[in-house]
């Protein structure tokens, strides 16, 4: 079987996801984001290779040939993936020893009725194929425990389904399935159900027979309601109800208390039912793009293994009550785009694990008095809110890394900003600022560097010890000037300079950037600079400071 993968809640990315309990699905996310389609199995051996041809004749004799290779064989394991099957010979009614079958990625549109003779049978792939419906003799099959049929052309689950017992993984996800019938309860050993991806409006009440059931899919689907009997599943660890038409949770759901992840972004939620608060295994609380106005008080607090918070996309007005208890366990904590204008004061005290805070897209006026107690965090975002003042306090935040306060209304930085010895990104683009700090000469590690789109008219001459500097965007700004100490970032690789109205000259040391790759000048006048030299673009700019500098003797790399 393909290594399967949790399913992902979020656009991407870098955290490690706990495993499902016992190995029983192990780890479904890459699949579900990158929509990779693998077979079951990555094994080669009894696998016909090759394109195999188009017409019917060749596969044909190929298969035959291949079903007495391993009928003489006694080989438990076939696989015929990716030769462009259009049919399946009778013949494969012999292969009775058979525990494994896989026809990935070929063309079929039926299964031969033969197949249901294969009794052994407990991995039956089916993926990428035109299938469109399953004979019934599939329901000989009382040994199969896993049936992939992801990427086919079922409008329907097919009734034979529903008669193999036996079942413990069932994958229809990529199909156009508009419902499941309550016959799915007779699936009793069924540990995993992917129904992602389909046009899936509603769950039958036999869901909660399915006592089993570990892990549950049913994202991307059109769902406007999740029925109560869902709380009867009380095995789910995983239950992914993301993007979808949901309005609101049943309030059974504080009975799934094994619930580890639960997935409902990118739905019309508004409330959330204080039942949740049983839910005690809970890791994530991901509820990104709804309607929500807030949460349950103290539903936080009562969660105590949770360490990653998304609100994001939501109408919240402030900090959800609980106060700083609700966030001991938490490492990330993601409130983007919603209206909330206040920090309460002491709300991250005891947060010791607290990593990463995005407040991007709110309304926030003013940070917290006790902001220099956020000593963990190491990447925090404030753009798009309206402060005025980033208080001298900063230099607390000693671990920080990524520090984003664009689109705000910034009219000068703390000298404190230099004692941010770790920062390797720091974005203060759209501000009010008409200077930058010398003091940010002290920042080392400094990758990134965005100012552009202020009022600076001047860049202190420090910017020469910004020795780790590969970014530096100084664009739509006052510029009369660039510092030669420009010359000493050896890193440097993008320069943009665009848009400088008062900007007439470049220094010579500007062609001592040996790693410079990109350069914007576009709408800045360089008056005094050849007008035929600008006309020819930043490369020849280069070229012209270089050979009519004091430098012209020094050789060059990467011109």
């Amino acid at each position: 079987m393909e290594t399967s993968k949790e399913f992902e809640f979020r656009p991407a990315k870098e955290t490690s996801r706990s495993k499902s309990p016992g190995g029983i699905v192990g780890r479904l996310s890459n699949f579900a984001r990158n929509k990779a389609r693998h077979s079951l199995s990555e094994k080669g051996s009894n696998s016909v290779g090759g394109s195999g041809g188009s017409g019917f004749d060749k596969p044909r004799k190929d298969l035959l040939k291949e079903f007495h290779k391993c009928k003489e064989a006694q080989d438990q394991r076939l696989d015929l993936s990716s030769i462009e099957i259009t049919s399946i010979p009778s013949p494969i009614k012999e292969l009775t020893q058979l525990t494994e079958l896989f026809l990935y990625k070929n063309k079929l549109t039926c299964l031969p009725t033969e197949i249901g003779q294969l009794v052994n049978l407990k991995k039956l792939g089916l993926s990428e194929n035109a299938l469109s419906s399953l004979p019934d003799s599939l329901a000989s099959l009382e040994s199969l425990e896993t049936l992939d049929l992801r990427h086919n052309k079922l409008t329907e689950v097919p009734s034979v389904i529903y008669k193999i017992n036996s079942l413990e993984t069932l994958w229809l996800r990529y199909n156009r399935i508009v419902a499941v019938d309550e016959q799915i309860g007779n699936l009793v050993k069924l540990k995993m159900l992917d129904v992602r991806e389909n046009k899936i409006r509603e769950l039958p009440s036999a869901i909660g027979k399915l006592t089993s059931l570990v892990v549950c899919l049913v994202s991307y689907n059109h769902l406007t309601r999740v029925p109560e009997e869902i709380g009867e599943c009380l095995s789910l660890t995983q239950l992914d109800l993301q993007h979808n038409d949901l309005s609101e949770l049943p309030y059974s759901i504080g009975k799934l208390i094994n619930l580890v992840r639960i997935g409902i972004r990118y739905n019309k939620i508004r409330c959330i039912p204080s039942e949740l608060e049983s839910c005690q295994q809970l890791e994530e609380f991901i509820v990104e793009s709804n309607h929500l106005q807030l949460l349950p008080p103290n539903l936080l607090t009562m969660l105590p293994k949770i360490h990653t918070v998304n609100l994001s996309r939501n109408e919240l007005t402030a900090f959800p009550a609980g106060g700083p208890q609700q966030f001991v366990s938490t490492v990330t904590i993601n409130m983007e785009h919603n209206q909330i204008s206040k920090i309460p004061i002491g709300i991250f005290s005891k947060a010791t694990r607290l990593t990463k805070l995005n407040l991007k897209e709110n309304e926030l006026v003013s940070l917290p008095l006790d902001m220099g107690s956020w000593t963990s965090i190491t990447e925090l975002n404030l753009s798009t809110n309206q402060l005025k003042v980033l208080p001298e306090d900063i230099e607390k935040l000693v671990n920080l890394e990524i520090l984003v306060l664009s689109n705000n209304q910034l009219k000068k930085l703390p000298n404190q900003i230099g004692n941010l010895k770790k920062l390797r990104e720091l974005d203060l683009e759209e501000n009010e600022l008409e200077t930058v700090p010398t003091e940010i000469g002290f920042l080392q590690h400094l990758t990134k560097l965005w100012i552009q789109s202020n009022k600076i008219i001047t860049l202190p001459r420090s910017i020469g010890n910004l020795c780790s500097l590969q970014d530096l965007r100084l664009g739509e700004n006052n510029l009369t000037a660039i510092p030669e100490e420009i010359g000493h970032l050896d890193s440097l690789k993008s320069l943009y300079l665009n848009d400088n109205s008062s900007l007439h000259n470049l220094p010579f040391e500007l062609a001592l950037c040996q790693s410079l790759e990109i350069m914007s000048i576009e709408n800045s006048p360089l008056s005094q600079i050849p007008p035929e030299i600008t006309a020819g673009g930043p490369s020849l700019v280069i070229q012209y400071l270089k050979m009519q500098g004091p430098y012209r003797g020094v050789v060059m790399t990467g011109q």
